[in-house]
C-alpha cells in the first residue's frame, strides 16, 4: 500500500479498494461518497492540523521559516547564508501547500458538482469517459462548460 504523508487519514475504504492487484473493477456511488469523505478529511488536516509540515508547532515550514533559526552569529557567512536559504525553502513549501490546498477544494468542489452523474449510472467504470470529460471537465482539471 503506498505510503501518505504524516497526518492524511487513510481512505475509509483503502483495504477493500486496494485488493484485486490494483485494478478497480467498479465504481459505485457509495466509492464516489468515500473519496469526497476522503477529501474533505484531507482538507480538515490541512486546516487543523498547526504541525503538518513541520516536525513541531514551533517549526513551520512557511514564509517565517528563516525568523526561526538562530545559527550562531548573524555577521557570519554560513549562518545568513543559511537564514536566507531557510527562507526561500519556507516560502516555497508554503505556496506549494497553498496550491495543494486549492486543488484538493477544487477537485472536491467538482466532484460534488458530479454526483448527478449518479441519475445515469451506478457504476463509473462503465460510463463514457468522454461523455464525463464533456459533461464535468472540472474533475479534470478542465474549464466548466457555459
Amino acid at each position: 500500500m503506498a505510503h501518505r504523508p504524516r497526518g492524511i487519514p487513510p481512505s475509509r475504504n483503502e483495504e477493500t479498494m486496494g485488493h484485486n492487484d490494483g485494478q478497480i473493477t467498479s465504481f459505485d456511488k457509495a466509492h464516489y461518497d468515500q473519496l469526497i469523505a476522503y477529501l474533505r478529511d484531507v482538507d480538515n488536516v490541512l486546516d487543523t492540523t498547526p504541525a503538518y509540515l513541520g516536525p513541531s508547532a514551533d517549526l513551520k515550514l512557511d514564509t517565517t521559516l528563516n525568523s526561526r533559526f538562530h545559527p550562531g552569529s548573524s555577521d557570519w557567512p554560513v549562518a545568513k547564508d543559511f537564514v536566507a536559504q531557510a527562507a526561500t525553502f519556507g516560502t516555497s513549501v508554503h505556496t506549494r501547500l497553498t496550491g495543494y490546498e486549492t486543488d484538493v477544494r477544487a477537485f472536491f468542489t467538482a466532484l460534488k458538482n458530479a454526483e448527478d452523474v449518479f441519475d445515469n449510472t451506478n457504476d463509473l467504470t462503465t460510463y463514457d469517459a468522454s461523455k464525463f470529460a464533456q459533461e464535468y471537465p472540472d474533475v479534470g482539471g478542465g474549464t466548466p462548460a457555459t
